[in-house]
């Protein structure tokens, strides 16, 4: 089954913000007296543009067999959901885990193997989890109470 990664307003938000810093800082190279300024950091400016939205439309999760899923961009990856152990409900911009392959601030983070966890935000939180418990029903659960 496919999961969406859930959005935040506030996420959104700061990738407009980016957005238009990134452009708003190839005016001045408008005012040079060649344009091969203006041509570098624009097309500079493009490629992170569009790695940006390829991450924006391309952050999903997929529970299939045995396995978890996850995409994000050029990103992805493969969890064996027998070797989860905890999936613990975290809300904040500061996340403690090195992969977030998530548009919201609002998620989960799943431990995994003996040290490895991960940081995702599916729409349909307790549908996810309950798809996992089906196949590994020792994961422990942690602060989920708020999860929606």
């Amino acid at each position: 089954m496919i999961f969406k990664s859930a959005t935040s307003k506030i996420n959104l938000y700061i990738l407009i913000g980016v957005i238009v810093f990134m452009f708003g800082m190839t005016v001045p190279a408008l005012f040079d007296d060649t344009i091969e300024p203006f041509i570098v950091i624009l097309a500079i400016n493009l490629v992170i543009f569009l790695f940006l939205l390829w991450t924006y439309k391309t952050t999903f999760y997929i529970i299939k067999n045995d396995s978890l899923l996850w995409k994000s961009g050029p990103f992805n990856g493969t969890i064996e959901i027998k070797n989860i152990n905890k999936i613990e409900h975290h809300k904040g911009i500061v996340v403690p885990t090195i992969w977030k392959p998530a548009l919201s601030h609002i998620g989960l983070i799943i431990t995994y193997n003996k040290y490895d966890d991960i940081y995702i935000s599916p729409e349909k939180s307790k549908e996810f989890i309950t798809l996992l418990l089906k196949t590994n029903p020792n994961i422990e659960i942690k602060n989920t109470t708020h999860v929606e």
